[in-house]
């Protein structure tokens, strides 16, 4: 039992019951007009973002150009493995290229730079690369 003047929760002990939500902090009360005005103009600002992308995300679903977000995390890892495969042959390119022998610095440097460059090249031409129907086609070859 509660000690007087004490506060105990109301719906203690009864059974099914919900407990009560904690009261959400009140927003900051401004003293002067200048400071009523700009919570007002942050408050509006923002009501009216959010309005915005909601009727942005409604009109590319009727479009049909809205894609889960499921969907573009797998798209985009495939195409990240397929870099990551890309960058991690590079130093095994330049190992086969030049052998045991001994070559100036200078000739495995440009021959370096010239296998960056194609191989960023190709990896700037990888989201062309990407077909929309994928994810079928790989469900498919399964």
């Amino acid at each position: 039992m509660p000690v007087k003047g004490e506060r105990s929760h109301p719906l203690e002990g009864v059974k099914g019951a919900k407990k009560r939500l904690p009261k959400l902090p009140r927003a900051p009360e401004a003293v002067d007009l200048q400071e009523q005005s700009s919570i007002y103009l942050q408050e509006r600002n923002q009501m009216m973002r959010l309005k915005r992308m909601r009727e942005e995300m409604l009109l590319a679903k009727e479009r049909d150009q809205l894609i889960e977000k499921e969907l573009a995390i797998k798209q985009l890892s495939y195409l990240m493995i397929t870099m990551r495969q890309k960058l991690l042959a590079l130093p095994l390119n330049i190992g086969n290229h030049f052998g045991d022998r001994e070559v100036p610095i200078r000739e495995v440097v440009e021959y370096a730079k010239r296998l960056m460059n194609e191989t960023l090249t190709e990896l700037s031409k990888l989201p062309l690369c990407v077909e929309p129907d994928w994810l079928e086609k790989l469900e498919e070859v399964d």
